[in-house]
């Protein structure tokens, strides 16, 4: 077992290498967000990578930024910040150090009342700091973020409920549930999780709760997208509800081109079960008058044992084995 002393200076030695990592980062032969230096990078973390006139920015920085205003309507600018509101936030972060990478343009500030630090979205990121998407937009760094009573015998013995994986047994990588306070999850699988049912349908994956559930997630820095969930804006997601059935069902089917051919009208037009509307049939395979417009499948209709089957079965049943069944 390791001493109070060797743990703390191994968390030292990793608080340096990523400090090392951010600092040592090459510079970009690409567009770079204005606000915190870095390249569009991955959407989930830092939000849309947004340009427009010689101007980019991630969508996560403009919200987070300490100073800039959003003065516009949604369709102007970028998302309502116009973008001589942005340069000016450019401009005033430039005075401000990052106090993870030790570099200006440090456009966030830490919202505990006397607390100095800065820093960039990125790098509050790799170091533990913590933003919320709701009300006043505020960012907290490591030592001020909201926190959890999290059991340690929770983390130690459970999984996290969404991935079935071991719980990290760094705090900050861990969120419980406060409807359900035995549950802790992912941090990282929260998120997705939020991202993909977004908020009209994000809730308790245990017990459902649309209440306390999504107030604590935003509350613990969770970005629940005010937009319909991934799988509604998924192209030609619901497609196949707007295909009607395309077979005939009817025991013997008389039409010469098949069970999949139909007409727009007469004989071999297609009728489909009044009640279900997921079996066919072609009108003269199962004898409807040109008047009827109502058919039932057979799992909808009353039994065949109760009503027997239609007097013109056997008929066509004799006609079709004269013709031959190629085209059953």
């Amino acid at each position: 077992m390791k001493t109070i002393k060797e743990k703390k200076a191994c968390q030292r030695l990793r608080k340096s290498a990523k400090t090392r990592r951010l600092t040592q980062r090459k510079p970009s032969s690409g567009p770079v967000c204005r606000l915190c230096f870095q390249e569009p990078g991955d959407p989930d973390k830092l939000g849309e990578f947004l340009q427009k006139d010689n101007l980019s920015v991630h969508y996560f920085c403009l919200i987070l930024s300490s100073k800039l205003p959003q003065r516009g309507q949604s369709n102007r600018g970028f998302h309502g910040f116009l973008p001589e509101d942005i340069k000016k936030e450019v401009a005033r972060a430039s005075r401000k150090v990052c106090f993870v990478c030790k570099k200006k343009g440090a456009a966030i500030k830490c919202q505990k009342d006397q607390c100095l630090k800065n820093f960039h979205l990125p790098c509050g990121q790799e170091r533990g700091c913590l933003s919320q998407f709701f009300g006043e937009y505020k960012s907290f760094c490591e030592k001020h973020r909201p926190t959890q009573d999290i059991q340690q015998g929770n983390v130690g013995e459970e999984s996290c409920v969404l991935c079935c994986e071991e719980l990290s047994q760094a705090s900050v990588e861990n969120i419980q549930s406060p409807c359900c306070s035995q549950t802790v999850y992912h941090r990282t699988c929260i998120q997705k999780y939020a991202y993909t049912s977004a908020k009209h349908f994000f809730k308790c994956p245990h017990c459902n709760n649309r209440e306390e559930f999504p107030q604590e997630m935003l509350r613990m820095g969770i970005h629940i997208p005010d937009r319909d969930a991934a799988w509604e804006l998924e192209p030609g997601a619901f497609s196949e509800l707007y295909q009607r059935y395309q077979h005939c069902d009817a025991p013997v089917c008389l039409h010469e081109q098949g069970r999949d051919s139909f007409e727009d009208e007469g004989r071999w037009s297609r009728i489909l079960c009044a009640t279900c509307g997921s079996h066919g049939t072609h009108r003269d395979c199962s004898f409807l008058r040109s008047n009827n417009k109502k058919w039932e499948c057979e799992e909808c209709a009353p039994s065949a044992e109760a009503t027997g089957p239609h007097p013109g079965y056997h008929i066509a049943l004799s006609h079709h084995v004269s013709l031959g069944s190629s085209w059953l």
